[in-house]
């Protein structure tokens, strides 16, 4: 079996070596950081195995003006760093026509209907049951109005079959008394679930890598080197060789990427949490805003709400009015919540699409690519470990990733 190395220990890192260790392989997993603890870390928890809608929309040309406008808006845009990035944000505002809007959901829809088998494959050696609730997320809708103009992307979950009910004010109410009453009425999105600590669903399956024999070097990596037909990584004042490699490095994948000749066109979005103190059970179901686009969940250690989307690369400090908005709504929809534990930003890796990167290098004999997931890491995560396994093993698989190739830009 071959000698692999992943660069990444983030959630889609992991589940990849869980596979390819399973499979008979020798992997190492590199990692700058402790397995779980950058994006992955901090994320609303949500398995959202059956999800087609991404930030692409027909409808952002007529909605980015407001947008842009309104402090508590879901999307915020440094405009000094998206001038230097512009050949970005063209590419992006290409894939929301319509056409590619849908092409975009069906293929995501397409990819992500094999999550959930995927993640029972490693549950069924990792024993995560104390840590995952399976109670469907809600989505709110602050008003009549917000509730129609969200019916393309009803519509289009529709299609993918991504099911969903819609759910009466009244009802929710019932489920969870202690929301403020200062919405119109909501959505629950039908098979899904969440866990408690996404970091301790990526240190069991890390933890049963290793037990069964995997390694984990933390370390960063400067470079791929391509030799003589042999690959090598170098690290530190290090270099060593290896069959295969696996790039998984998020948000840092281009900068390997680049080491071996192959550019994607792979940027940030910079993603917000807050967690709160939770002495009350305030929440059983992962409560959603549509109109800020955050959910608030139940986790282990208080109630967390995570999401927004600040585009602004990865230098730029903290940005407090994004931490302000989400306290001042999430406390507006939950006045009972208890002091502010902890804030976090972490960086999501996005391409102009909103769909990951997943394939061979065209660039690099057996290189391979998985990054770009967004928002869905956490997802599809298992889903993308498989393929990654079948690519290198050369099976042929059922999960058709035609659009996902890292050529399609």
């Amino acid at each position: 079996m071959s000698k692999v190395a992943i660069i990444g220990a983030g959630i889609i890192g992991i589940c990849i070596a869980h596979f390819l260790k399973k499979g008979g392989h020798h992997v190492t997993v590199y990692d700058q950081s402790d397995p779980g603890t950058q994006t992955s870390f901090g994320n609303a928890g949500l398995f959202a195995a059956h999800e087609c809608i991404t930030a692409n929309s027909p409808h952002l040309w007529k909605n980015l003006p407001s947008m842009l406008l309104n402090k508590n808006s879901p999307l915020v845009i440094d405009w000094f760093y998206v001038a230097k990035h512009l050949p970005w944000t063209i590419r992006f505002l290409r894939n929301c026509t319509s056409a590619r809007v849908e092409h975009i959901a069906k293929s995501l829809s397409s990819f992500s209907s094999h999550a959930e088998l995927a993640y029972e494959e490693i549950f069924g050696e990792v024993d995560v049951s104390n840590n995952i609730v399976n109670k469907e997320p809600i989505l709110l809708y602050e008003s009549k109005e917000l509730f129609k103009k969200n019916q393309y992307a009803l519509n289009l979950r529709k299609k993918n079959n991504v099911h969903f009910n819609i759910i009466s004010k009244e009802d929710i109410t019932k489920i969870e008394p202690h929301l403020e009453s200062i919405y119109y009425n909501g959505i629950i999105l039908k098979g899904e679930r969440f866990t408690k600590s996404p970091l301790l669903i990526t240190k069991k399956i890390f933890d049963n890598f290793i037990k069964n024999g995997g390694c984990f070097v933390k370390s960063k990596i400067k470079s791929i080197v391509n030799k003589d037909n042999s690959l090598f990584l170098q690290y530190e004042a290090k270099e060593k060789e290896f069959d295969k490699i696996v790039i998984a490095a998020g948000v840092w994948s281009n900068m390997l990427a680049r080491t071996i000749g192959d550019n994607f066109p792979l940027d940030t979005e910079r993603g917000y949490h807050i967690e709160f103190e939770d002495r009350n059970n305030l929440l059983t179901h992962p409560i959603g805003w549509a109109k800020t686009g955050f959910y608030m969940t139940p986790m282990e250690g208080g109630i967390r709400a995570a999401g927004t989307v600040e585009i602004a690369g990865l230098k730029k400090p903290m940005n407090n009015d994004m931490l302000s908005m989400i306290e001042k709504t999430a406390r507006s929809i939950l006045p009972q919540l208890g002091k502010v534990k902890s804030q976090w930003m972490g960086f999501r890796p996005t391409l102009p699409d909103s769909l990951p990167v997943i394939g061979k290098s065209r660039k690099c004999n057996n290189v391979y690519y998985a990054f770009g997931h967004q928002h869905l890491g956490l997802s599809l995560g298992a889903v993308t470990g498989k393929v990654i396994r079948s690519l290198i093993d050369k099976k042929n698989t059922n999960i058709n990733i035609d659009a996902l190739n890292p050529y399609r830009f």
